[in-house]
């Protein structure tokens, strides 16, 4: 039986996304059976691209990899807007397929550099059938991830952006550790190119961001580098790791340039485009101006946590756990938080504290930027969040306090849940197979917070306008590392988050859908609610 819910887990949740992103498909074209919004741009392009005429409509900042997957697909569904638009219904199917695959990759360990003595132990594995559930089940929420689902029934980039990302991501991790370099390197390559035909800023997920990992991994295969589980970190664990960096690189120079050789390729032919193009975006330049924002990195924060709402609930429990009634701490250890931890820390570092909310402050009062957009189109709900966080001169400043709540949340999900104390047999086992136990159920190490981040803010914060786009792919390469456990409270809490994700999706569905409404600077033109 347990190998029959192995087998059936990937197919199910496939279905279900099928299923869901058909019916949301079905019911957008029949309310809004016209181009709406971008679409009045890219439907166009794309119909011209099918009729083989390439002509660039300036009005277009992006790539052309849109219009060239509508080409490829025109002899078999056409291209009028119904298909163009059922491009990304499959897309979103293909996102959740990538994802659990990711998920399988993660769990799989970095490939060592063994001695001959490390040659014969044991390597642990994990319990297929319970984790091939769980990350069938977390593929299934990050393809209903609202921003991203949204647009799975509209004809806009940012599905394929984001699967394009996820399948040269799915590439890095599965050419961990290959023998050959060459053959790896070209598929990277050609990958990145690839995703760069959707977007620009994909150059930072598809070239700096593996690059960093791929620089930690190198160096810890070499066992050069000290990297601490996120949930034992304190500042001082971020900054010597910052710090001895560049000592660790230098110590094993060739093996480093070799590692990130294929993406400072990318780099490289990104950078040519640019020269070439006199700039990042195509079309009207004029209308994309980049600039530096800093605050678009604090406003990462409550998006993170406002879409994943379920996962912060033992972070905000864990605290007060100790002081329930035992039937209602025992209640909540099992179906929702897992077992408290004495280890794990309750109050948050007073020097995080300190510099988070101070370089928060100076970004809010010296750099905060107001695109027109953003008060003036009321089609998008940036607009209302705008409107109460630039009420009163002082709102802005005291959400600095909701921006550090939300970083330190965030960060916290990414730590390794706790687990029971070991059994007598794991007790008694050899120190070297209790070091791969716990390596095997460690969180994820502060290098990726580092990286991650990194190439977050290189992704962003050149952007003057606040749009929940723009944070679809730093969400979802999070979520795949959010750390998950065979155990009840880890099933309840993935329930939960799908529950909550299909809610979102609802309520933005039935506004965009039925809740139309009109300027009276344009009567009798249909405006509708949306990301």
């Amino acid at each position: 039986m347990s190998s029959l819910r192995q087998v059936w887990a990937l197919p199910t949740v496939l279905v279900a996304i099928a299923n869901i992103s058909a019916t949301w498909y079905k019911l957008v074209s029949e309310r809004v059976p016209r181009p709406y919004l971008d679409e009045y741009f890219h439907v166009p392009q794309a119909q011209r691209y099918c009729q083989k005429d390439y002509t660039w409509d300036p009005k277009i900042t992006t790539p052309p990899g849109l219009y060239l997957a509508s080409l490829l697909i025109k002899p078999i569904a056409g291209c009028d807007i119904s298909a163009l638009r059922a491009l990304n219904v499959g897309a979103i199917c293909l996102i959740c397929l990538l994802s659990y695959q990711i998920r399988r990759l993660l769990r799989r360990p970095l490939p060592p550099r063994r001695t001959r003595t490390e040659a014969s132990v044991p390597q642990f594995k994990d319990d297929e059938t319970q984790t091939s559930l769980l990350d069938a089940h977390t593929a299934l929420n990050i393809s209903l991830f609202p921003p991203l689902f949204f647009f799975s029934g509209l004809y806009y980039t940012d599905v394929l952006s984001t699967l394009v990302v996820l399948a040269a991501y799915s590439t890095y991790l599965s050419q961990r550790g290959t023998h050959n370099y060459l053959l790896s390197s070209l598929l990277i390559i050609n990958i990145g190119v690839l995703a760069l035909l959707f977007r620009q800023t994909n150059i930072f997920w598809v070239a700096v961001f593996p690059a960093g990992l791929a620089v930690v991994d190198t160096l810890k295969s070499y066992d050069e580098m000290l990297d601490a589980p996120v949930e034992q970190a304190g500042p001082r664990h971020y900054f010597a790791f910052l710090f001895y960096l560049p000592r660790d690189v230098l110590m094993k120079p060739i093996a480093v340039i070799k590692a990130v050789f294929p993406y400072l390729i990318l780099l490289g032919l990104f950078g040519g485009f640019v020269l070439w193009n006199g700039g990042v975006v195509l079309g009207d330049k004029s209308a994309h101006m980049a600039t530096i924002h800093l605050p678009q990195m604090l406003y990462l924060w409550p998006y993170m946590v406002f879409f994943s709402l379920p996962l912060t609930l033992p972070s905000l429990l864990q605290p007060i756990l100790p002081v329930l009634p035992n039937h209602l701490r025992s209640l909540l250890e099992t179906n929702l938080t897992g077992p408290s931890s004495p280890s794990s820390p309750i109050a948050p570092s007073a020097l995080a504290a300190l510099l988070f909310n101070v370089s928060a402050f100076a970004a809010v009062h010296f750099n905060t930027i107001i695109h027109p957009y953003s008060l003036a189109d009321n089609r998008h709900y940036v607009f209302y969040v705008f409107r109460l966080l630039f009420r009163h001169p002082v709102v802005k400043y005291l959400a600095v306090g909701v921006y550090y709540i939300c970083a330190l949340l965030t960060i916290r999900i990414l730590g390794a849940p706790p687990h029971p104390a070991p059994t007598p047999s794991a007790k008694t086992a050899p120190k070297r197979q209790q070091k791969l136990a716990s390596a095997k159920d460690s969180s994820v190490q502060i290098s990726f917070v580092l990286v991650w981040v990194g190439a977050t803010a290189l992704s962003v914060i050149t952007a003057p306008l606040v749009e929940p786009r723009y944070f679809i792919i730093p969400w979802v390469i999070w979520r795949l590392h959010v750390p998950v456990e065979p155990g009840r409270a880890t099933t309840v809490r993935l329930a939960l988050e799908t529950a909550w994700l299909l809610a979102v999706n609802l309520g933005v569905g039935y506004m965009f859908l039925y809740r139309e409404f009109t300027w009276a600077s344009e009567p009798g033109s249909v405006q509708r609610f949306m990301w």
